[in-house]
């Protein structure tokens, strides 16, 4: 495409927003005025879906964003004409009072899914708690999957937060960590009977998950790094997610990349579906038999996406990552290829991201985990023939010398957890202080060690939770 035509194209495509973001001033503004069964609210309903339709085009969402009062769209600045006669004042007024940062749309809306939301906006009264979290679980609870609200703070990188904001982020990385587990958890089921899986619903909890890691990756990297969930093959699917995006943040993929590549490691293991139970879940360690069928799962995996799913640019992802996932770049790893080929880039991230959660579980391929720094020491050793270097060296940065999640011993006596990588100093992460020399903190307190006041404190080791008898994942589930 040449510059001229490129710049039409994107005049195109703003104008294309500008549209759709009118018909939904217009289309909110009328809800609040008329009920559903109304003439002219039909029609601005009619008339936004169109305008959304058309902008989306072959994409899979859309995602609109207020941020001190300009509006984006796919994170492009859209001017739009602040004339009250549309509506604009009086929705981002109530959009500041509910505390709603924005608005995700999926590609598989319907009429009804938008005007159960836009009346929802109007209708909404907060009672104790957060008004967002209650919205979105009020769609969801009602089937709605299409459409989702975002947060109105997003949060620029190494930007203080205060406590309401860092329990507020927290809160809504449980919430999407979870539906993420449950959505695995039943497309997981559905494909084992033969049934078809909510593509949409999957596509969402990647969205939510991208959002999230865009707001602060920290609170997500926190709940991958659990290991002690009773369906972990579920949470591995979700883990992998979260460590193959954030690595794809920091490689600067676009929103669709991201998507896609989310989407692609959520399904990398849907092959063992297709394996005997007792398998996947044997405590003992594998003898040669029960390798060589689990060295299946990749192939399977393939077949199980090609034979029961619509393929699209996400499904064909899923596809290949699916089969290509333990394949390494020097050829060796399996299933076993005739003649050595380059592999996919999201392959190679999902490969990374699948054998640092699987080592440090200690739950299939190894029956005892192995601490993450150990994991990506063996890992490094490695480079070269199992993964991607730049991926690696990418990964072992963003995970840390401290990873998140450990138990540590400051040198001024307290333990903490450490819940941030800073990345100009990752040897001085954010830790939360849960115990000192006089017993267990209540309230914890955050303490960043980069911080020029502490300068004076240094971790001096990681420490055995389990020996200690301090339940990490405790303090990791709750503020």
């Amino acid at each position: 495409m040449n510059p001229t035509t490129s710049r039409s194209v994107d005049r195109e495509r703003v104008h294309a927003a500008q549209q759709m973001l009118t018909a939904f001033f217009v289309l909110a503004k009328t809800a609040r005025m008329y009920e559903a069964n109304n003439d002219s609210y039909r029609s601005t309903l009619s008339r936004f879906c169109e305008m959304l339709g058309a902008y989306m085009g072959e994409n899979f969402g859309c995602t609109i964003r207020l941020l001190d009062d300009l509006l984006f769209v796919d994170d492009q600045f859209i001017p739009i004409d602040s004339d009250d006669r549309i509506g604009v004042r009086s929705v981002l007024d109530r959009w500041h009072e509910l505390g709603v940062g924005g608005l995700v749309f999926g590609d598989a809306f319907t009429p009804e899914d938008i005007s159960v939301f836009v009346r929802l906006l109007w209708t909404f009264s907060a009672g104790s708690g957060n008004p967002l979290e209650q919205m979105n679980r009020m769609l969801i609870e009602g089937g709605i999957e299409s459409v989702s609200l975002l947060d109105r703070t997003k949060l620029p990188q190494g930007q203080e937060i205060d406590i309401e904001d860092r329990q507020r982020l927290r809160r809504q990385a449980r919430d999407t960590f979870f539906r993420a587990v449950m959505t695995v958890r039943d497309m997981m089921l559905a494909t084992d009977r033969g049934q078809q899986i909510s593509v949409t619903r999957t596509r969402r909890v990647i969205h939510s998950i991208i959002d999230q890691i865009s707001q602060d990756e920290s609170a997500l990297m926190e709940l991958a790094s659990i290991k002690d969930f009773d369906e972990y093959t579920y949470a591995h699917c979700v883990n992998v997610s979260i460590y193959a995006l954030t690595l794809g943040f920091r490689i600067g993929l676009s929103r669709l990349d991201l998507s896609e590549l989310g989407f692609a490691a959520l399904f990398h293991d849907v092959g063992k579906v297709r394996l005997p139970r007792d398998l996947i879940t044997k405590p003992a360690r594998f003898d040669e038999l029960d390798w060589s069928q689990m060295r299946l799962h990749p192939l399977l995996g393939a077949m199980t996406v090609a034979s029961s799913l619509k393929i699209d640019s996400h499904m064909a992802r899923a596809l290949v990552a699916a089969f290509e996932h333990h394949i390494n770049p020097d050829g060796s790893g399996y299933p076993t290829l005739p003649d050595k080929r380059p592999i996919n880039l999201y392959s190679r991230i999902i490969a990374v991201a699948d054998n640092f959660d699987a080592l440090t579980s200690g739950r299939v391929y190894i029956k005892s985990a192995i601490p993450p720094v150990e994991v990506l020491r063996k890992m490094m050793y490695q480079m070269g023939n199992k993964f991607d270097a730049f991926l690696l060296k990418l990964f072992v940065s963003l995970i840390g010398v401290y990873p998140i999640g450990s138990l540590v011993l400051l040198s001024e006596g307290s333990i903490g957890i450490v819940t941030k990588v800073n990345q100009a100093e990752m040897s001085r992460p954010e830790v939360r202080i849960i115990a000192d020399k006089n017993g267990p903190k209540s309230p914890t307190v955050w303490f960043d060690l980069a911080d020029p006041a502490s300068r004076s404190v240094e971790i001096v080791r990681i420490l055995d939770s389990e020996r200690y008898g301090i339940d990490v994942t405790r303090y990791i589930l709750t503020d």
